[in-house]
């Protein structure tokens, strides 16, 4: 069975900003988005898979750019390379609940 942690994400970044600095920083810790959920521009879900030993950096790394919960008080193996799923939630200050997404007419 997969190890499951669920974080709070709070980012006072523009949206496409946040998400761009999220996905090289997941991407940088050795993690997958493997699901993601969007609810408009206010916020949005992300499942990540990653190793245990990079959990903490994930962690760390996230709250450079963002307020996020506290994590959890659990001895990580430093050596492990077992799965963990990890539920972001994150919410975006600049969000207005009024995503639209303006797709050009393409001629012909």
């Amino acid at each position: 069975m997969t190890n499951k942690l669920n974080w709070k994400i709070f980012s006072a970044q523009e949206r496409n900003t946040a998400l761009e600095a999220l996905k090289d920083i997941i991407s940088s810790n050795d993690g997958f988005i493997v699901d993601f959920n969007f609810f408009s521009d206010l916020a949005l879900t992300l499942t990540i898979e990653i190793e245990e030993r990079r959990i903490k950096g994930l962690h760390s790394a996230i709250s450079q750019i963002a307020n996020i919960s506290e994590l959890e008080n659990i001895a990580f193996d430093p050596e492990s390379v077992k799965e963990w799923w990890i539920f972001l939630n994150i919410n975006f200050a600049e969000g207005t609940g009024e995503l639209k997404v303006i797709i050009p007419e393409i001629p012909g």
